[in-house]
């Protein structure tokens, strides 16, 4: 299963490195991942502003999914000194979907998308 979150990361990761336009790059982001990986049925990347954490980009905006899914993934975008930068929220109709390749690939794709956001 986790071979699809793998290969859309990587595309990802790639754009996120050389983007000359994060805003337009997390739309893409978001809308690829959940096409890409056939268990996402929806993604978001929050970012905090203050307090708040904000949504940034979604798959879908008018349809969050927030009480239909069965599973979800919260990936903290967190900076070198453990602050939180936000998060990137994966959720699922199908539940348990999410394996540890997931995690670790969701987590290295908001590892580079912090070193982004800290180089602005």
């Amino acid at each position: 299963m986790s071979i699809h979150t793998d290969l859309a990361s990587i595309k990802m990761i790639a754009q996120v490195l050389t983007s000359q336009d994060l805003k337009k790059t997390f739309a893409e982001l978001v809308t690829h991942l959940q096409s890409n990986v056939q268990y996402f049925d929806w993604v978001g990347l929050y970012l905090t502003q203050g307090d708040e954490l904000v949504l940034e980009a979604a798959s879908d905006l008018e349809e969050n999914l927030m009480w239909e899914t069965n599973a979800e993934l919260r990936i903290p975008i967190s900076d070198l000194n453990s602050m939180e930068l936000g998060k990137i929220v994966v959720r699922s109709h199908q539940p348990i979907c999410f394996d540890m390749t997931d995690v670790t690939t969701l987590e290295k794709l908001a590892k580079e998308i912090s070193a982004r956001l800290s180089m602005n």
